[in-house]
């Protein structure tokens, strides 16, 4: 299984085709939840459950996001911390993308 984040009610062609591979769930675990852990985050680690992001919930998560990233990239583990930092640099540039409908929703899990 993984994780990405995805429009589950489209209201148009780039809202269908909006997909963001976030992590494979072994990879989440491995690398995402300790440094969500590390921080005490409250949004990241609900994505290997499941959570719907609404327009109002985006500058707490996109906050957590940029948290994480500095983290990962502060850490050892080099090509595994890059990859989970560009995974979150492509999260920051699409969900405000995504959300800019009102009453959009991004399910991440």
């Amino acid at each position: 299984m993984s994780i990405s984040a995805y429009i589950p009610e489209p209201a148009d062609d780039f809202e269908r085709q909006f997909n963001i591979p976030v992590a494979a769930e072994a990879f989440f675990s491995e690398c995402w939840e300790p440094g969500a852990e590390a921080l005490g985050l409250k949004w990241v680690p609900i994505f290997s459950t499941g959570i719907d992001v609404m327009k109002e919930d985006l500058p707490a998560v996109l906050e957590e996001l940029a948290r994480l990233k500095q983290w990962a990239l502060s850490q050892s583990g080099g090509e595994r911390m890059a990859k989970l930092a560009s995974r979150i640099e492509l999260l920051e540039k699409e969900l405000p993308r995504a959300l800019q409908r009102d009453g959009a929703v991004v399910y991440i899990g």
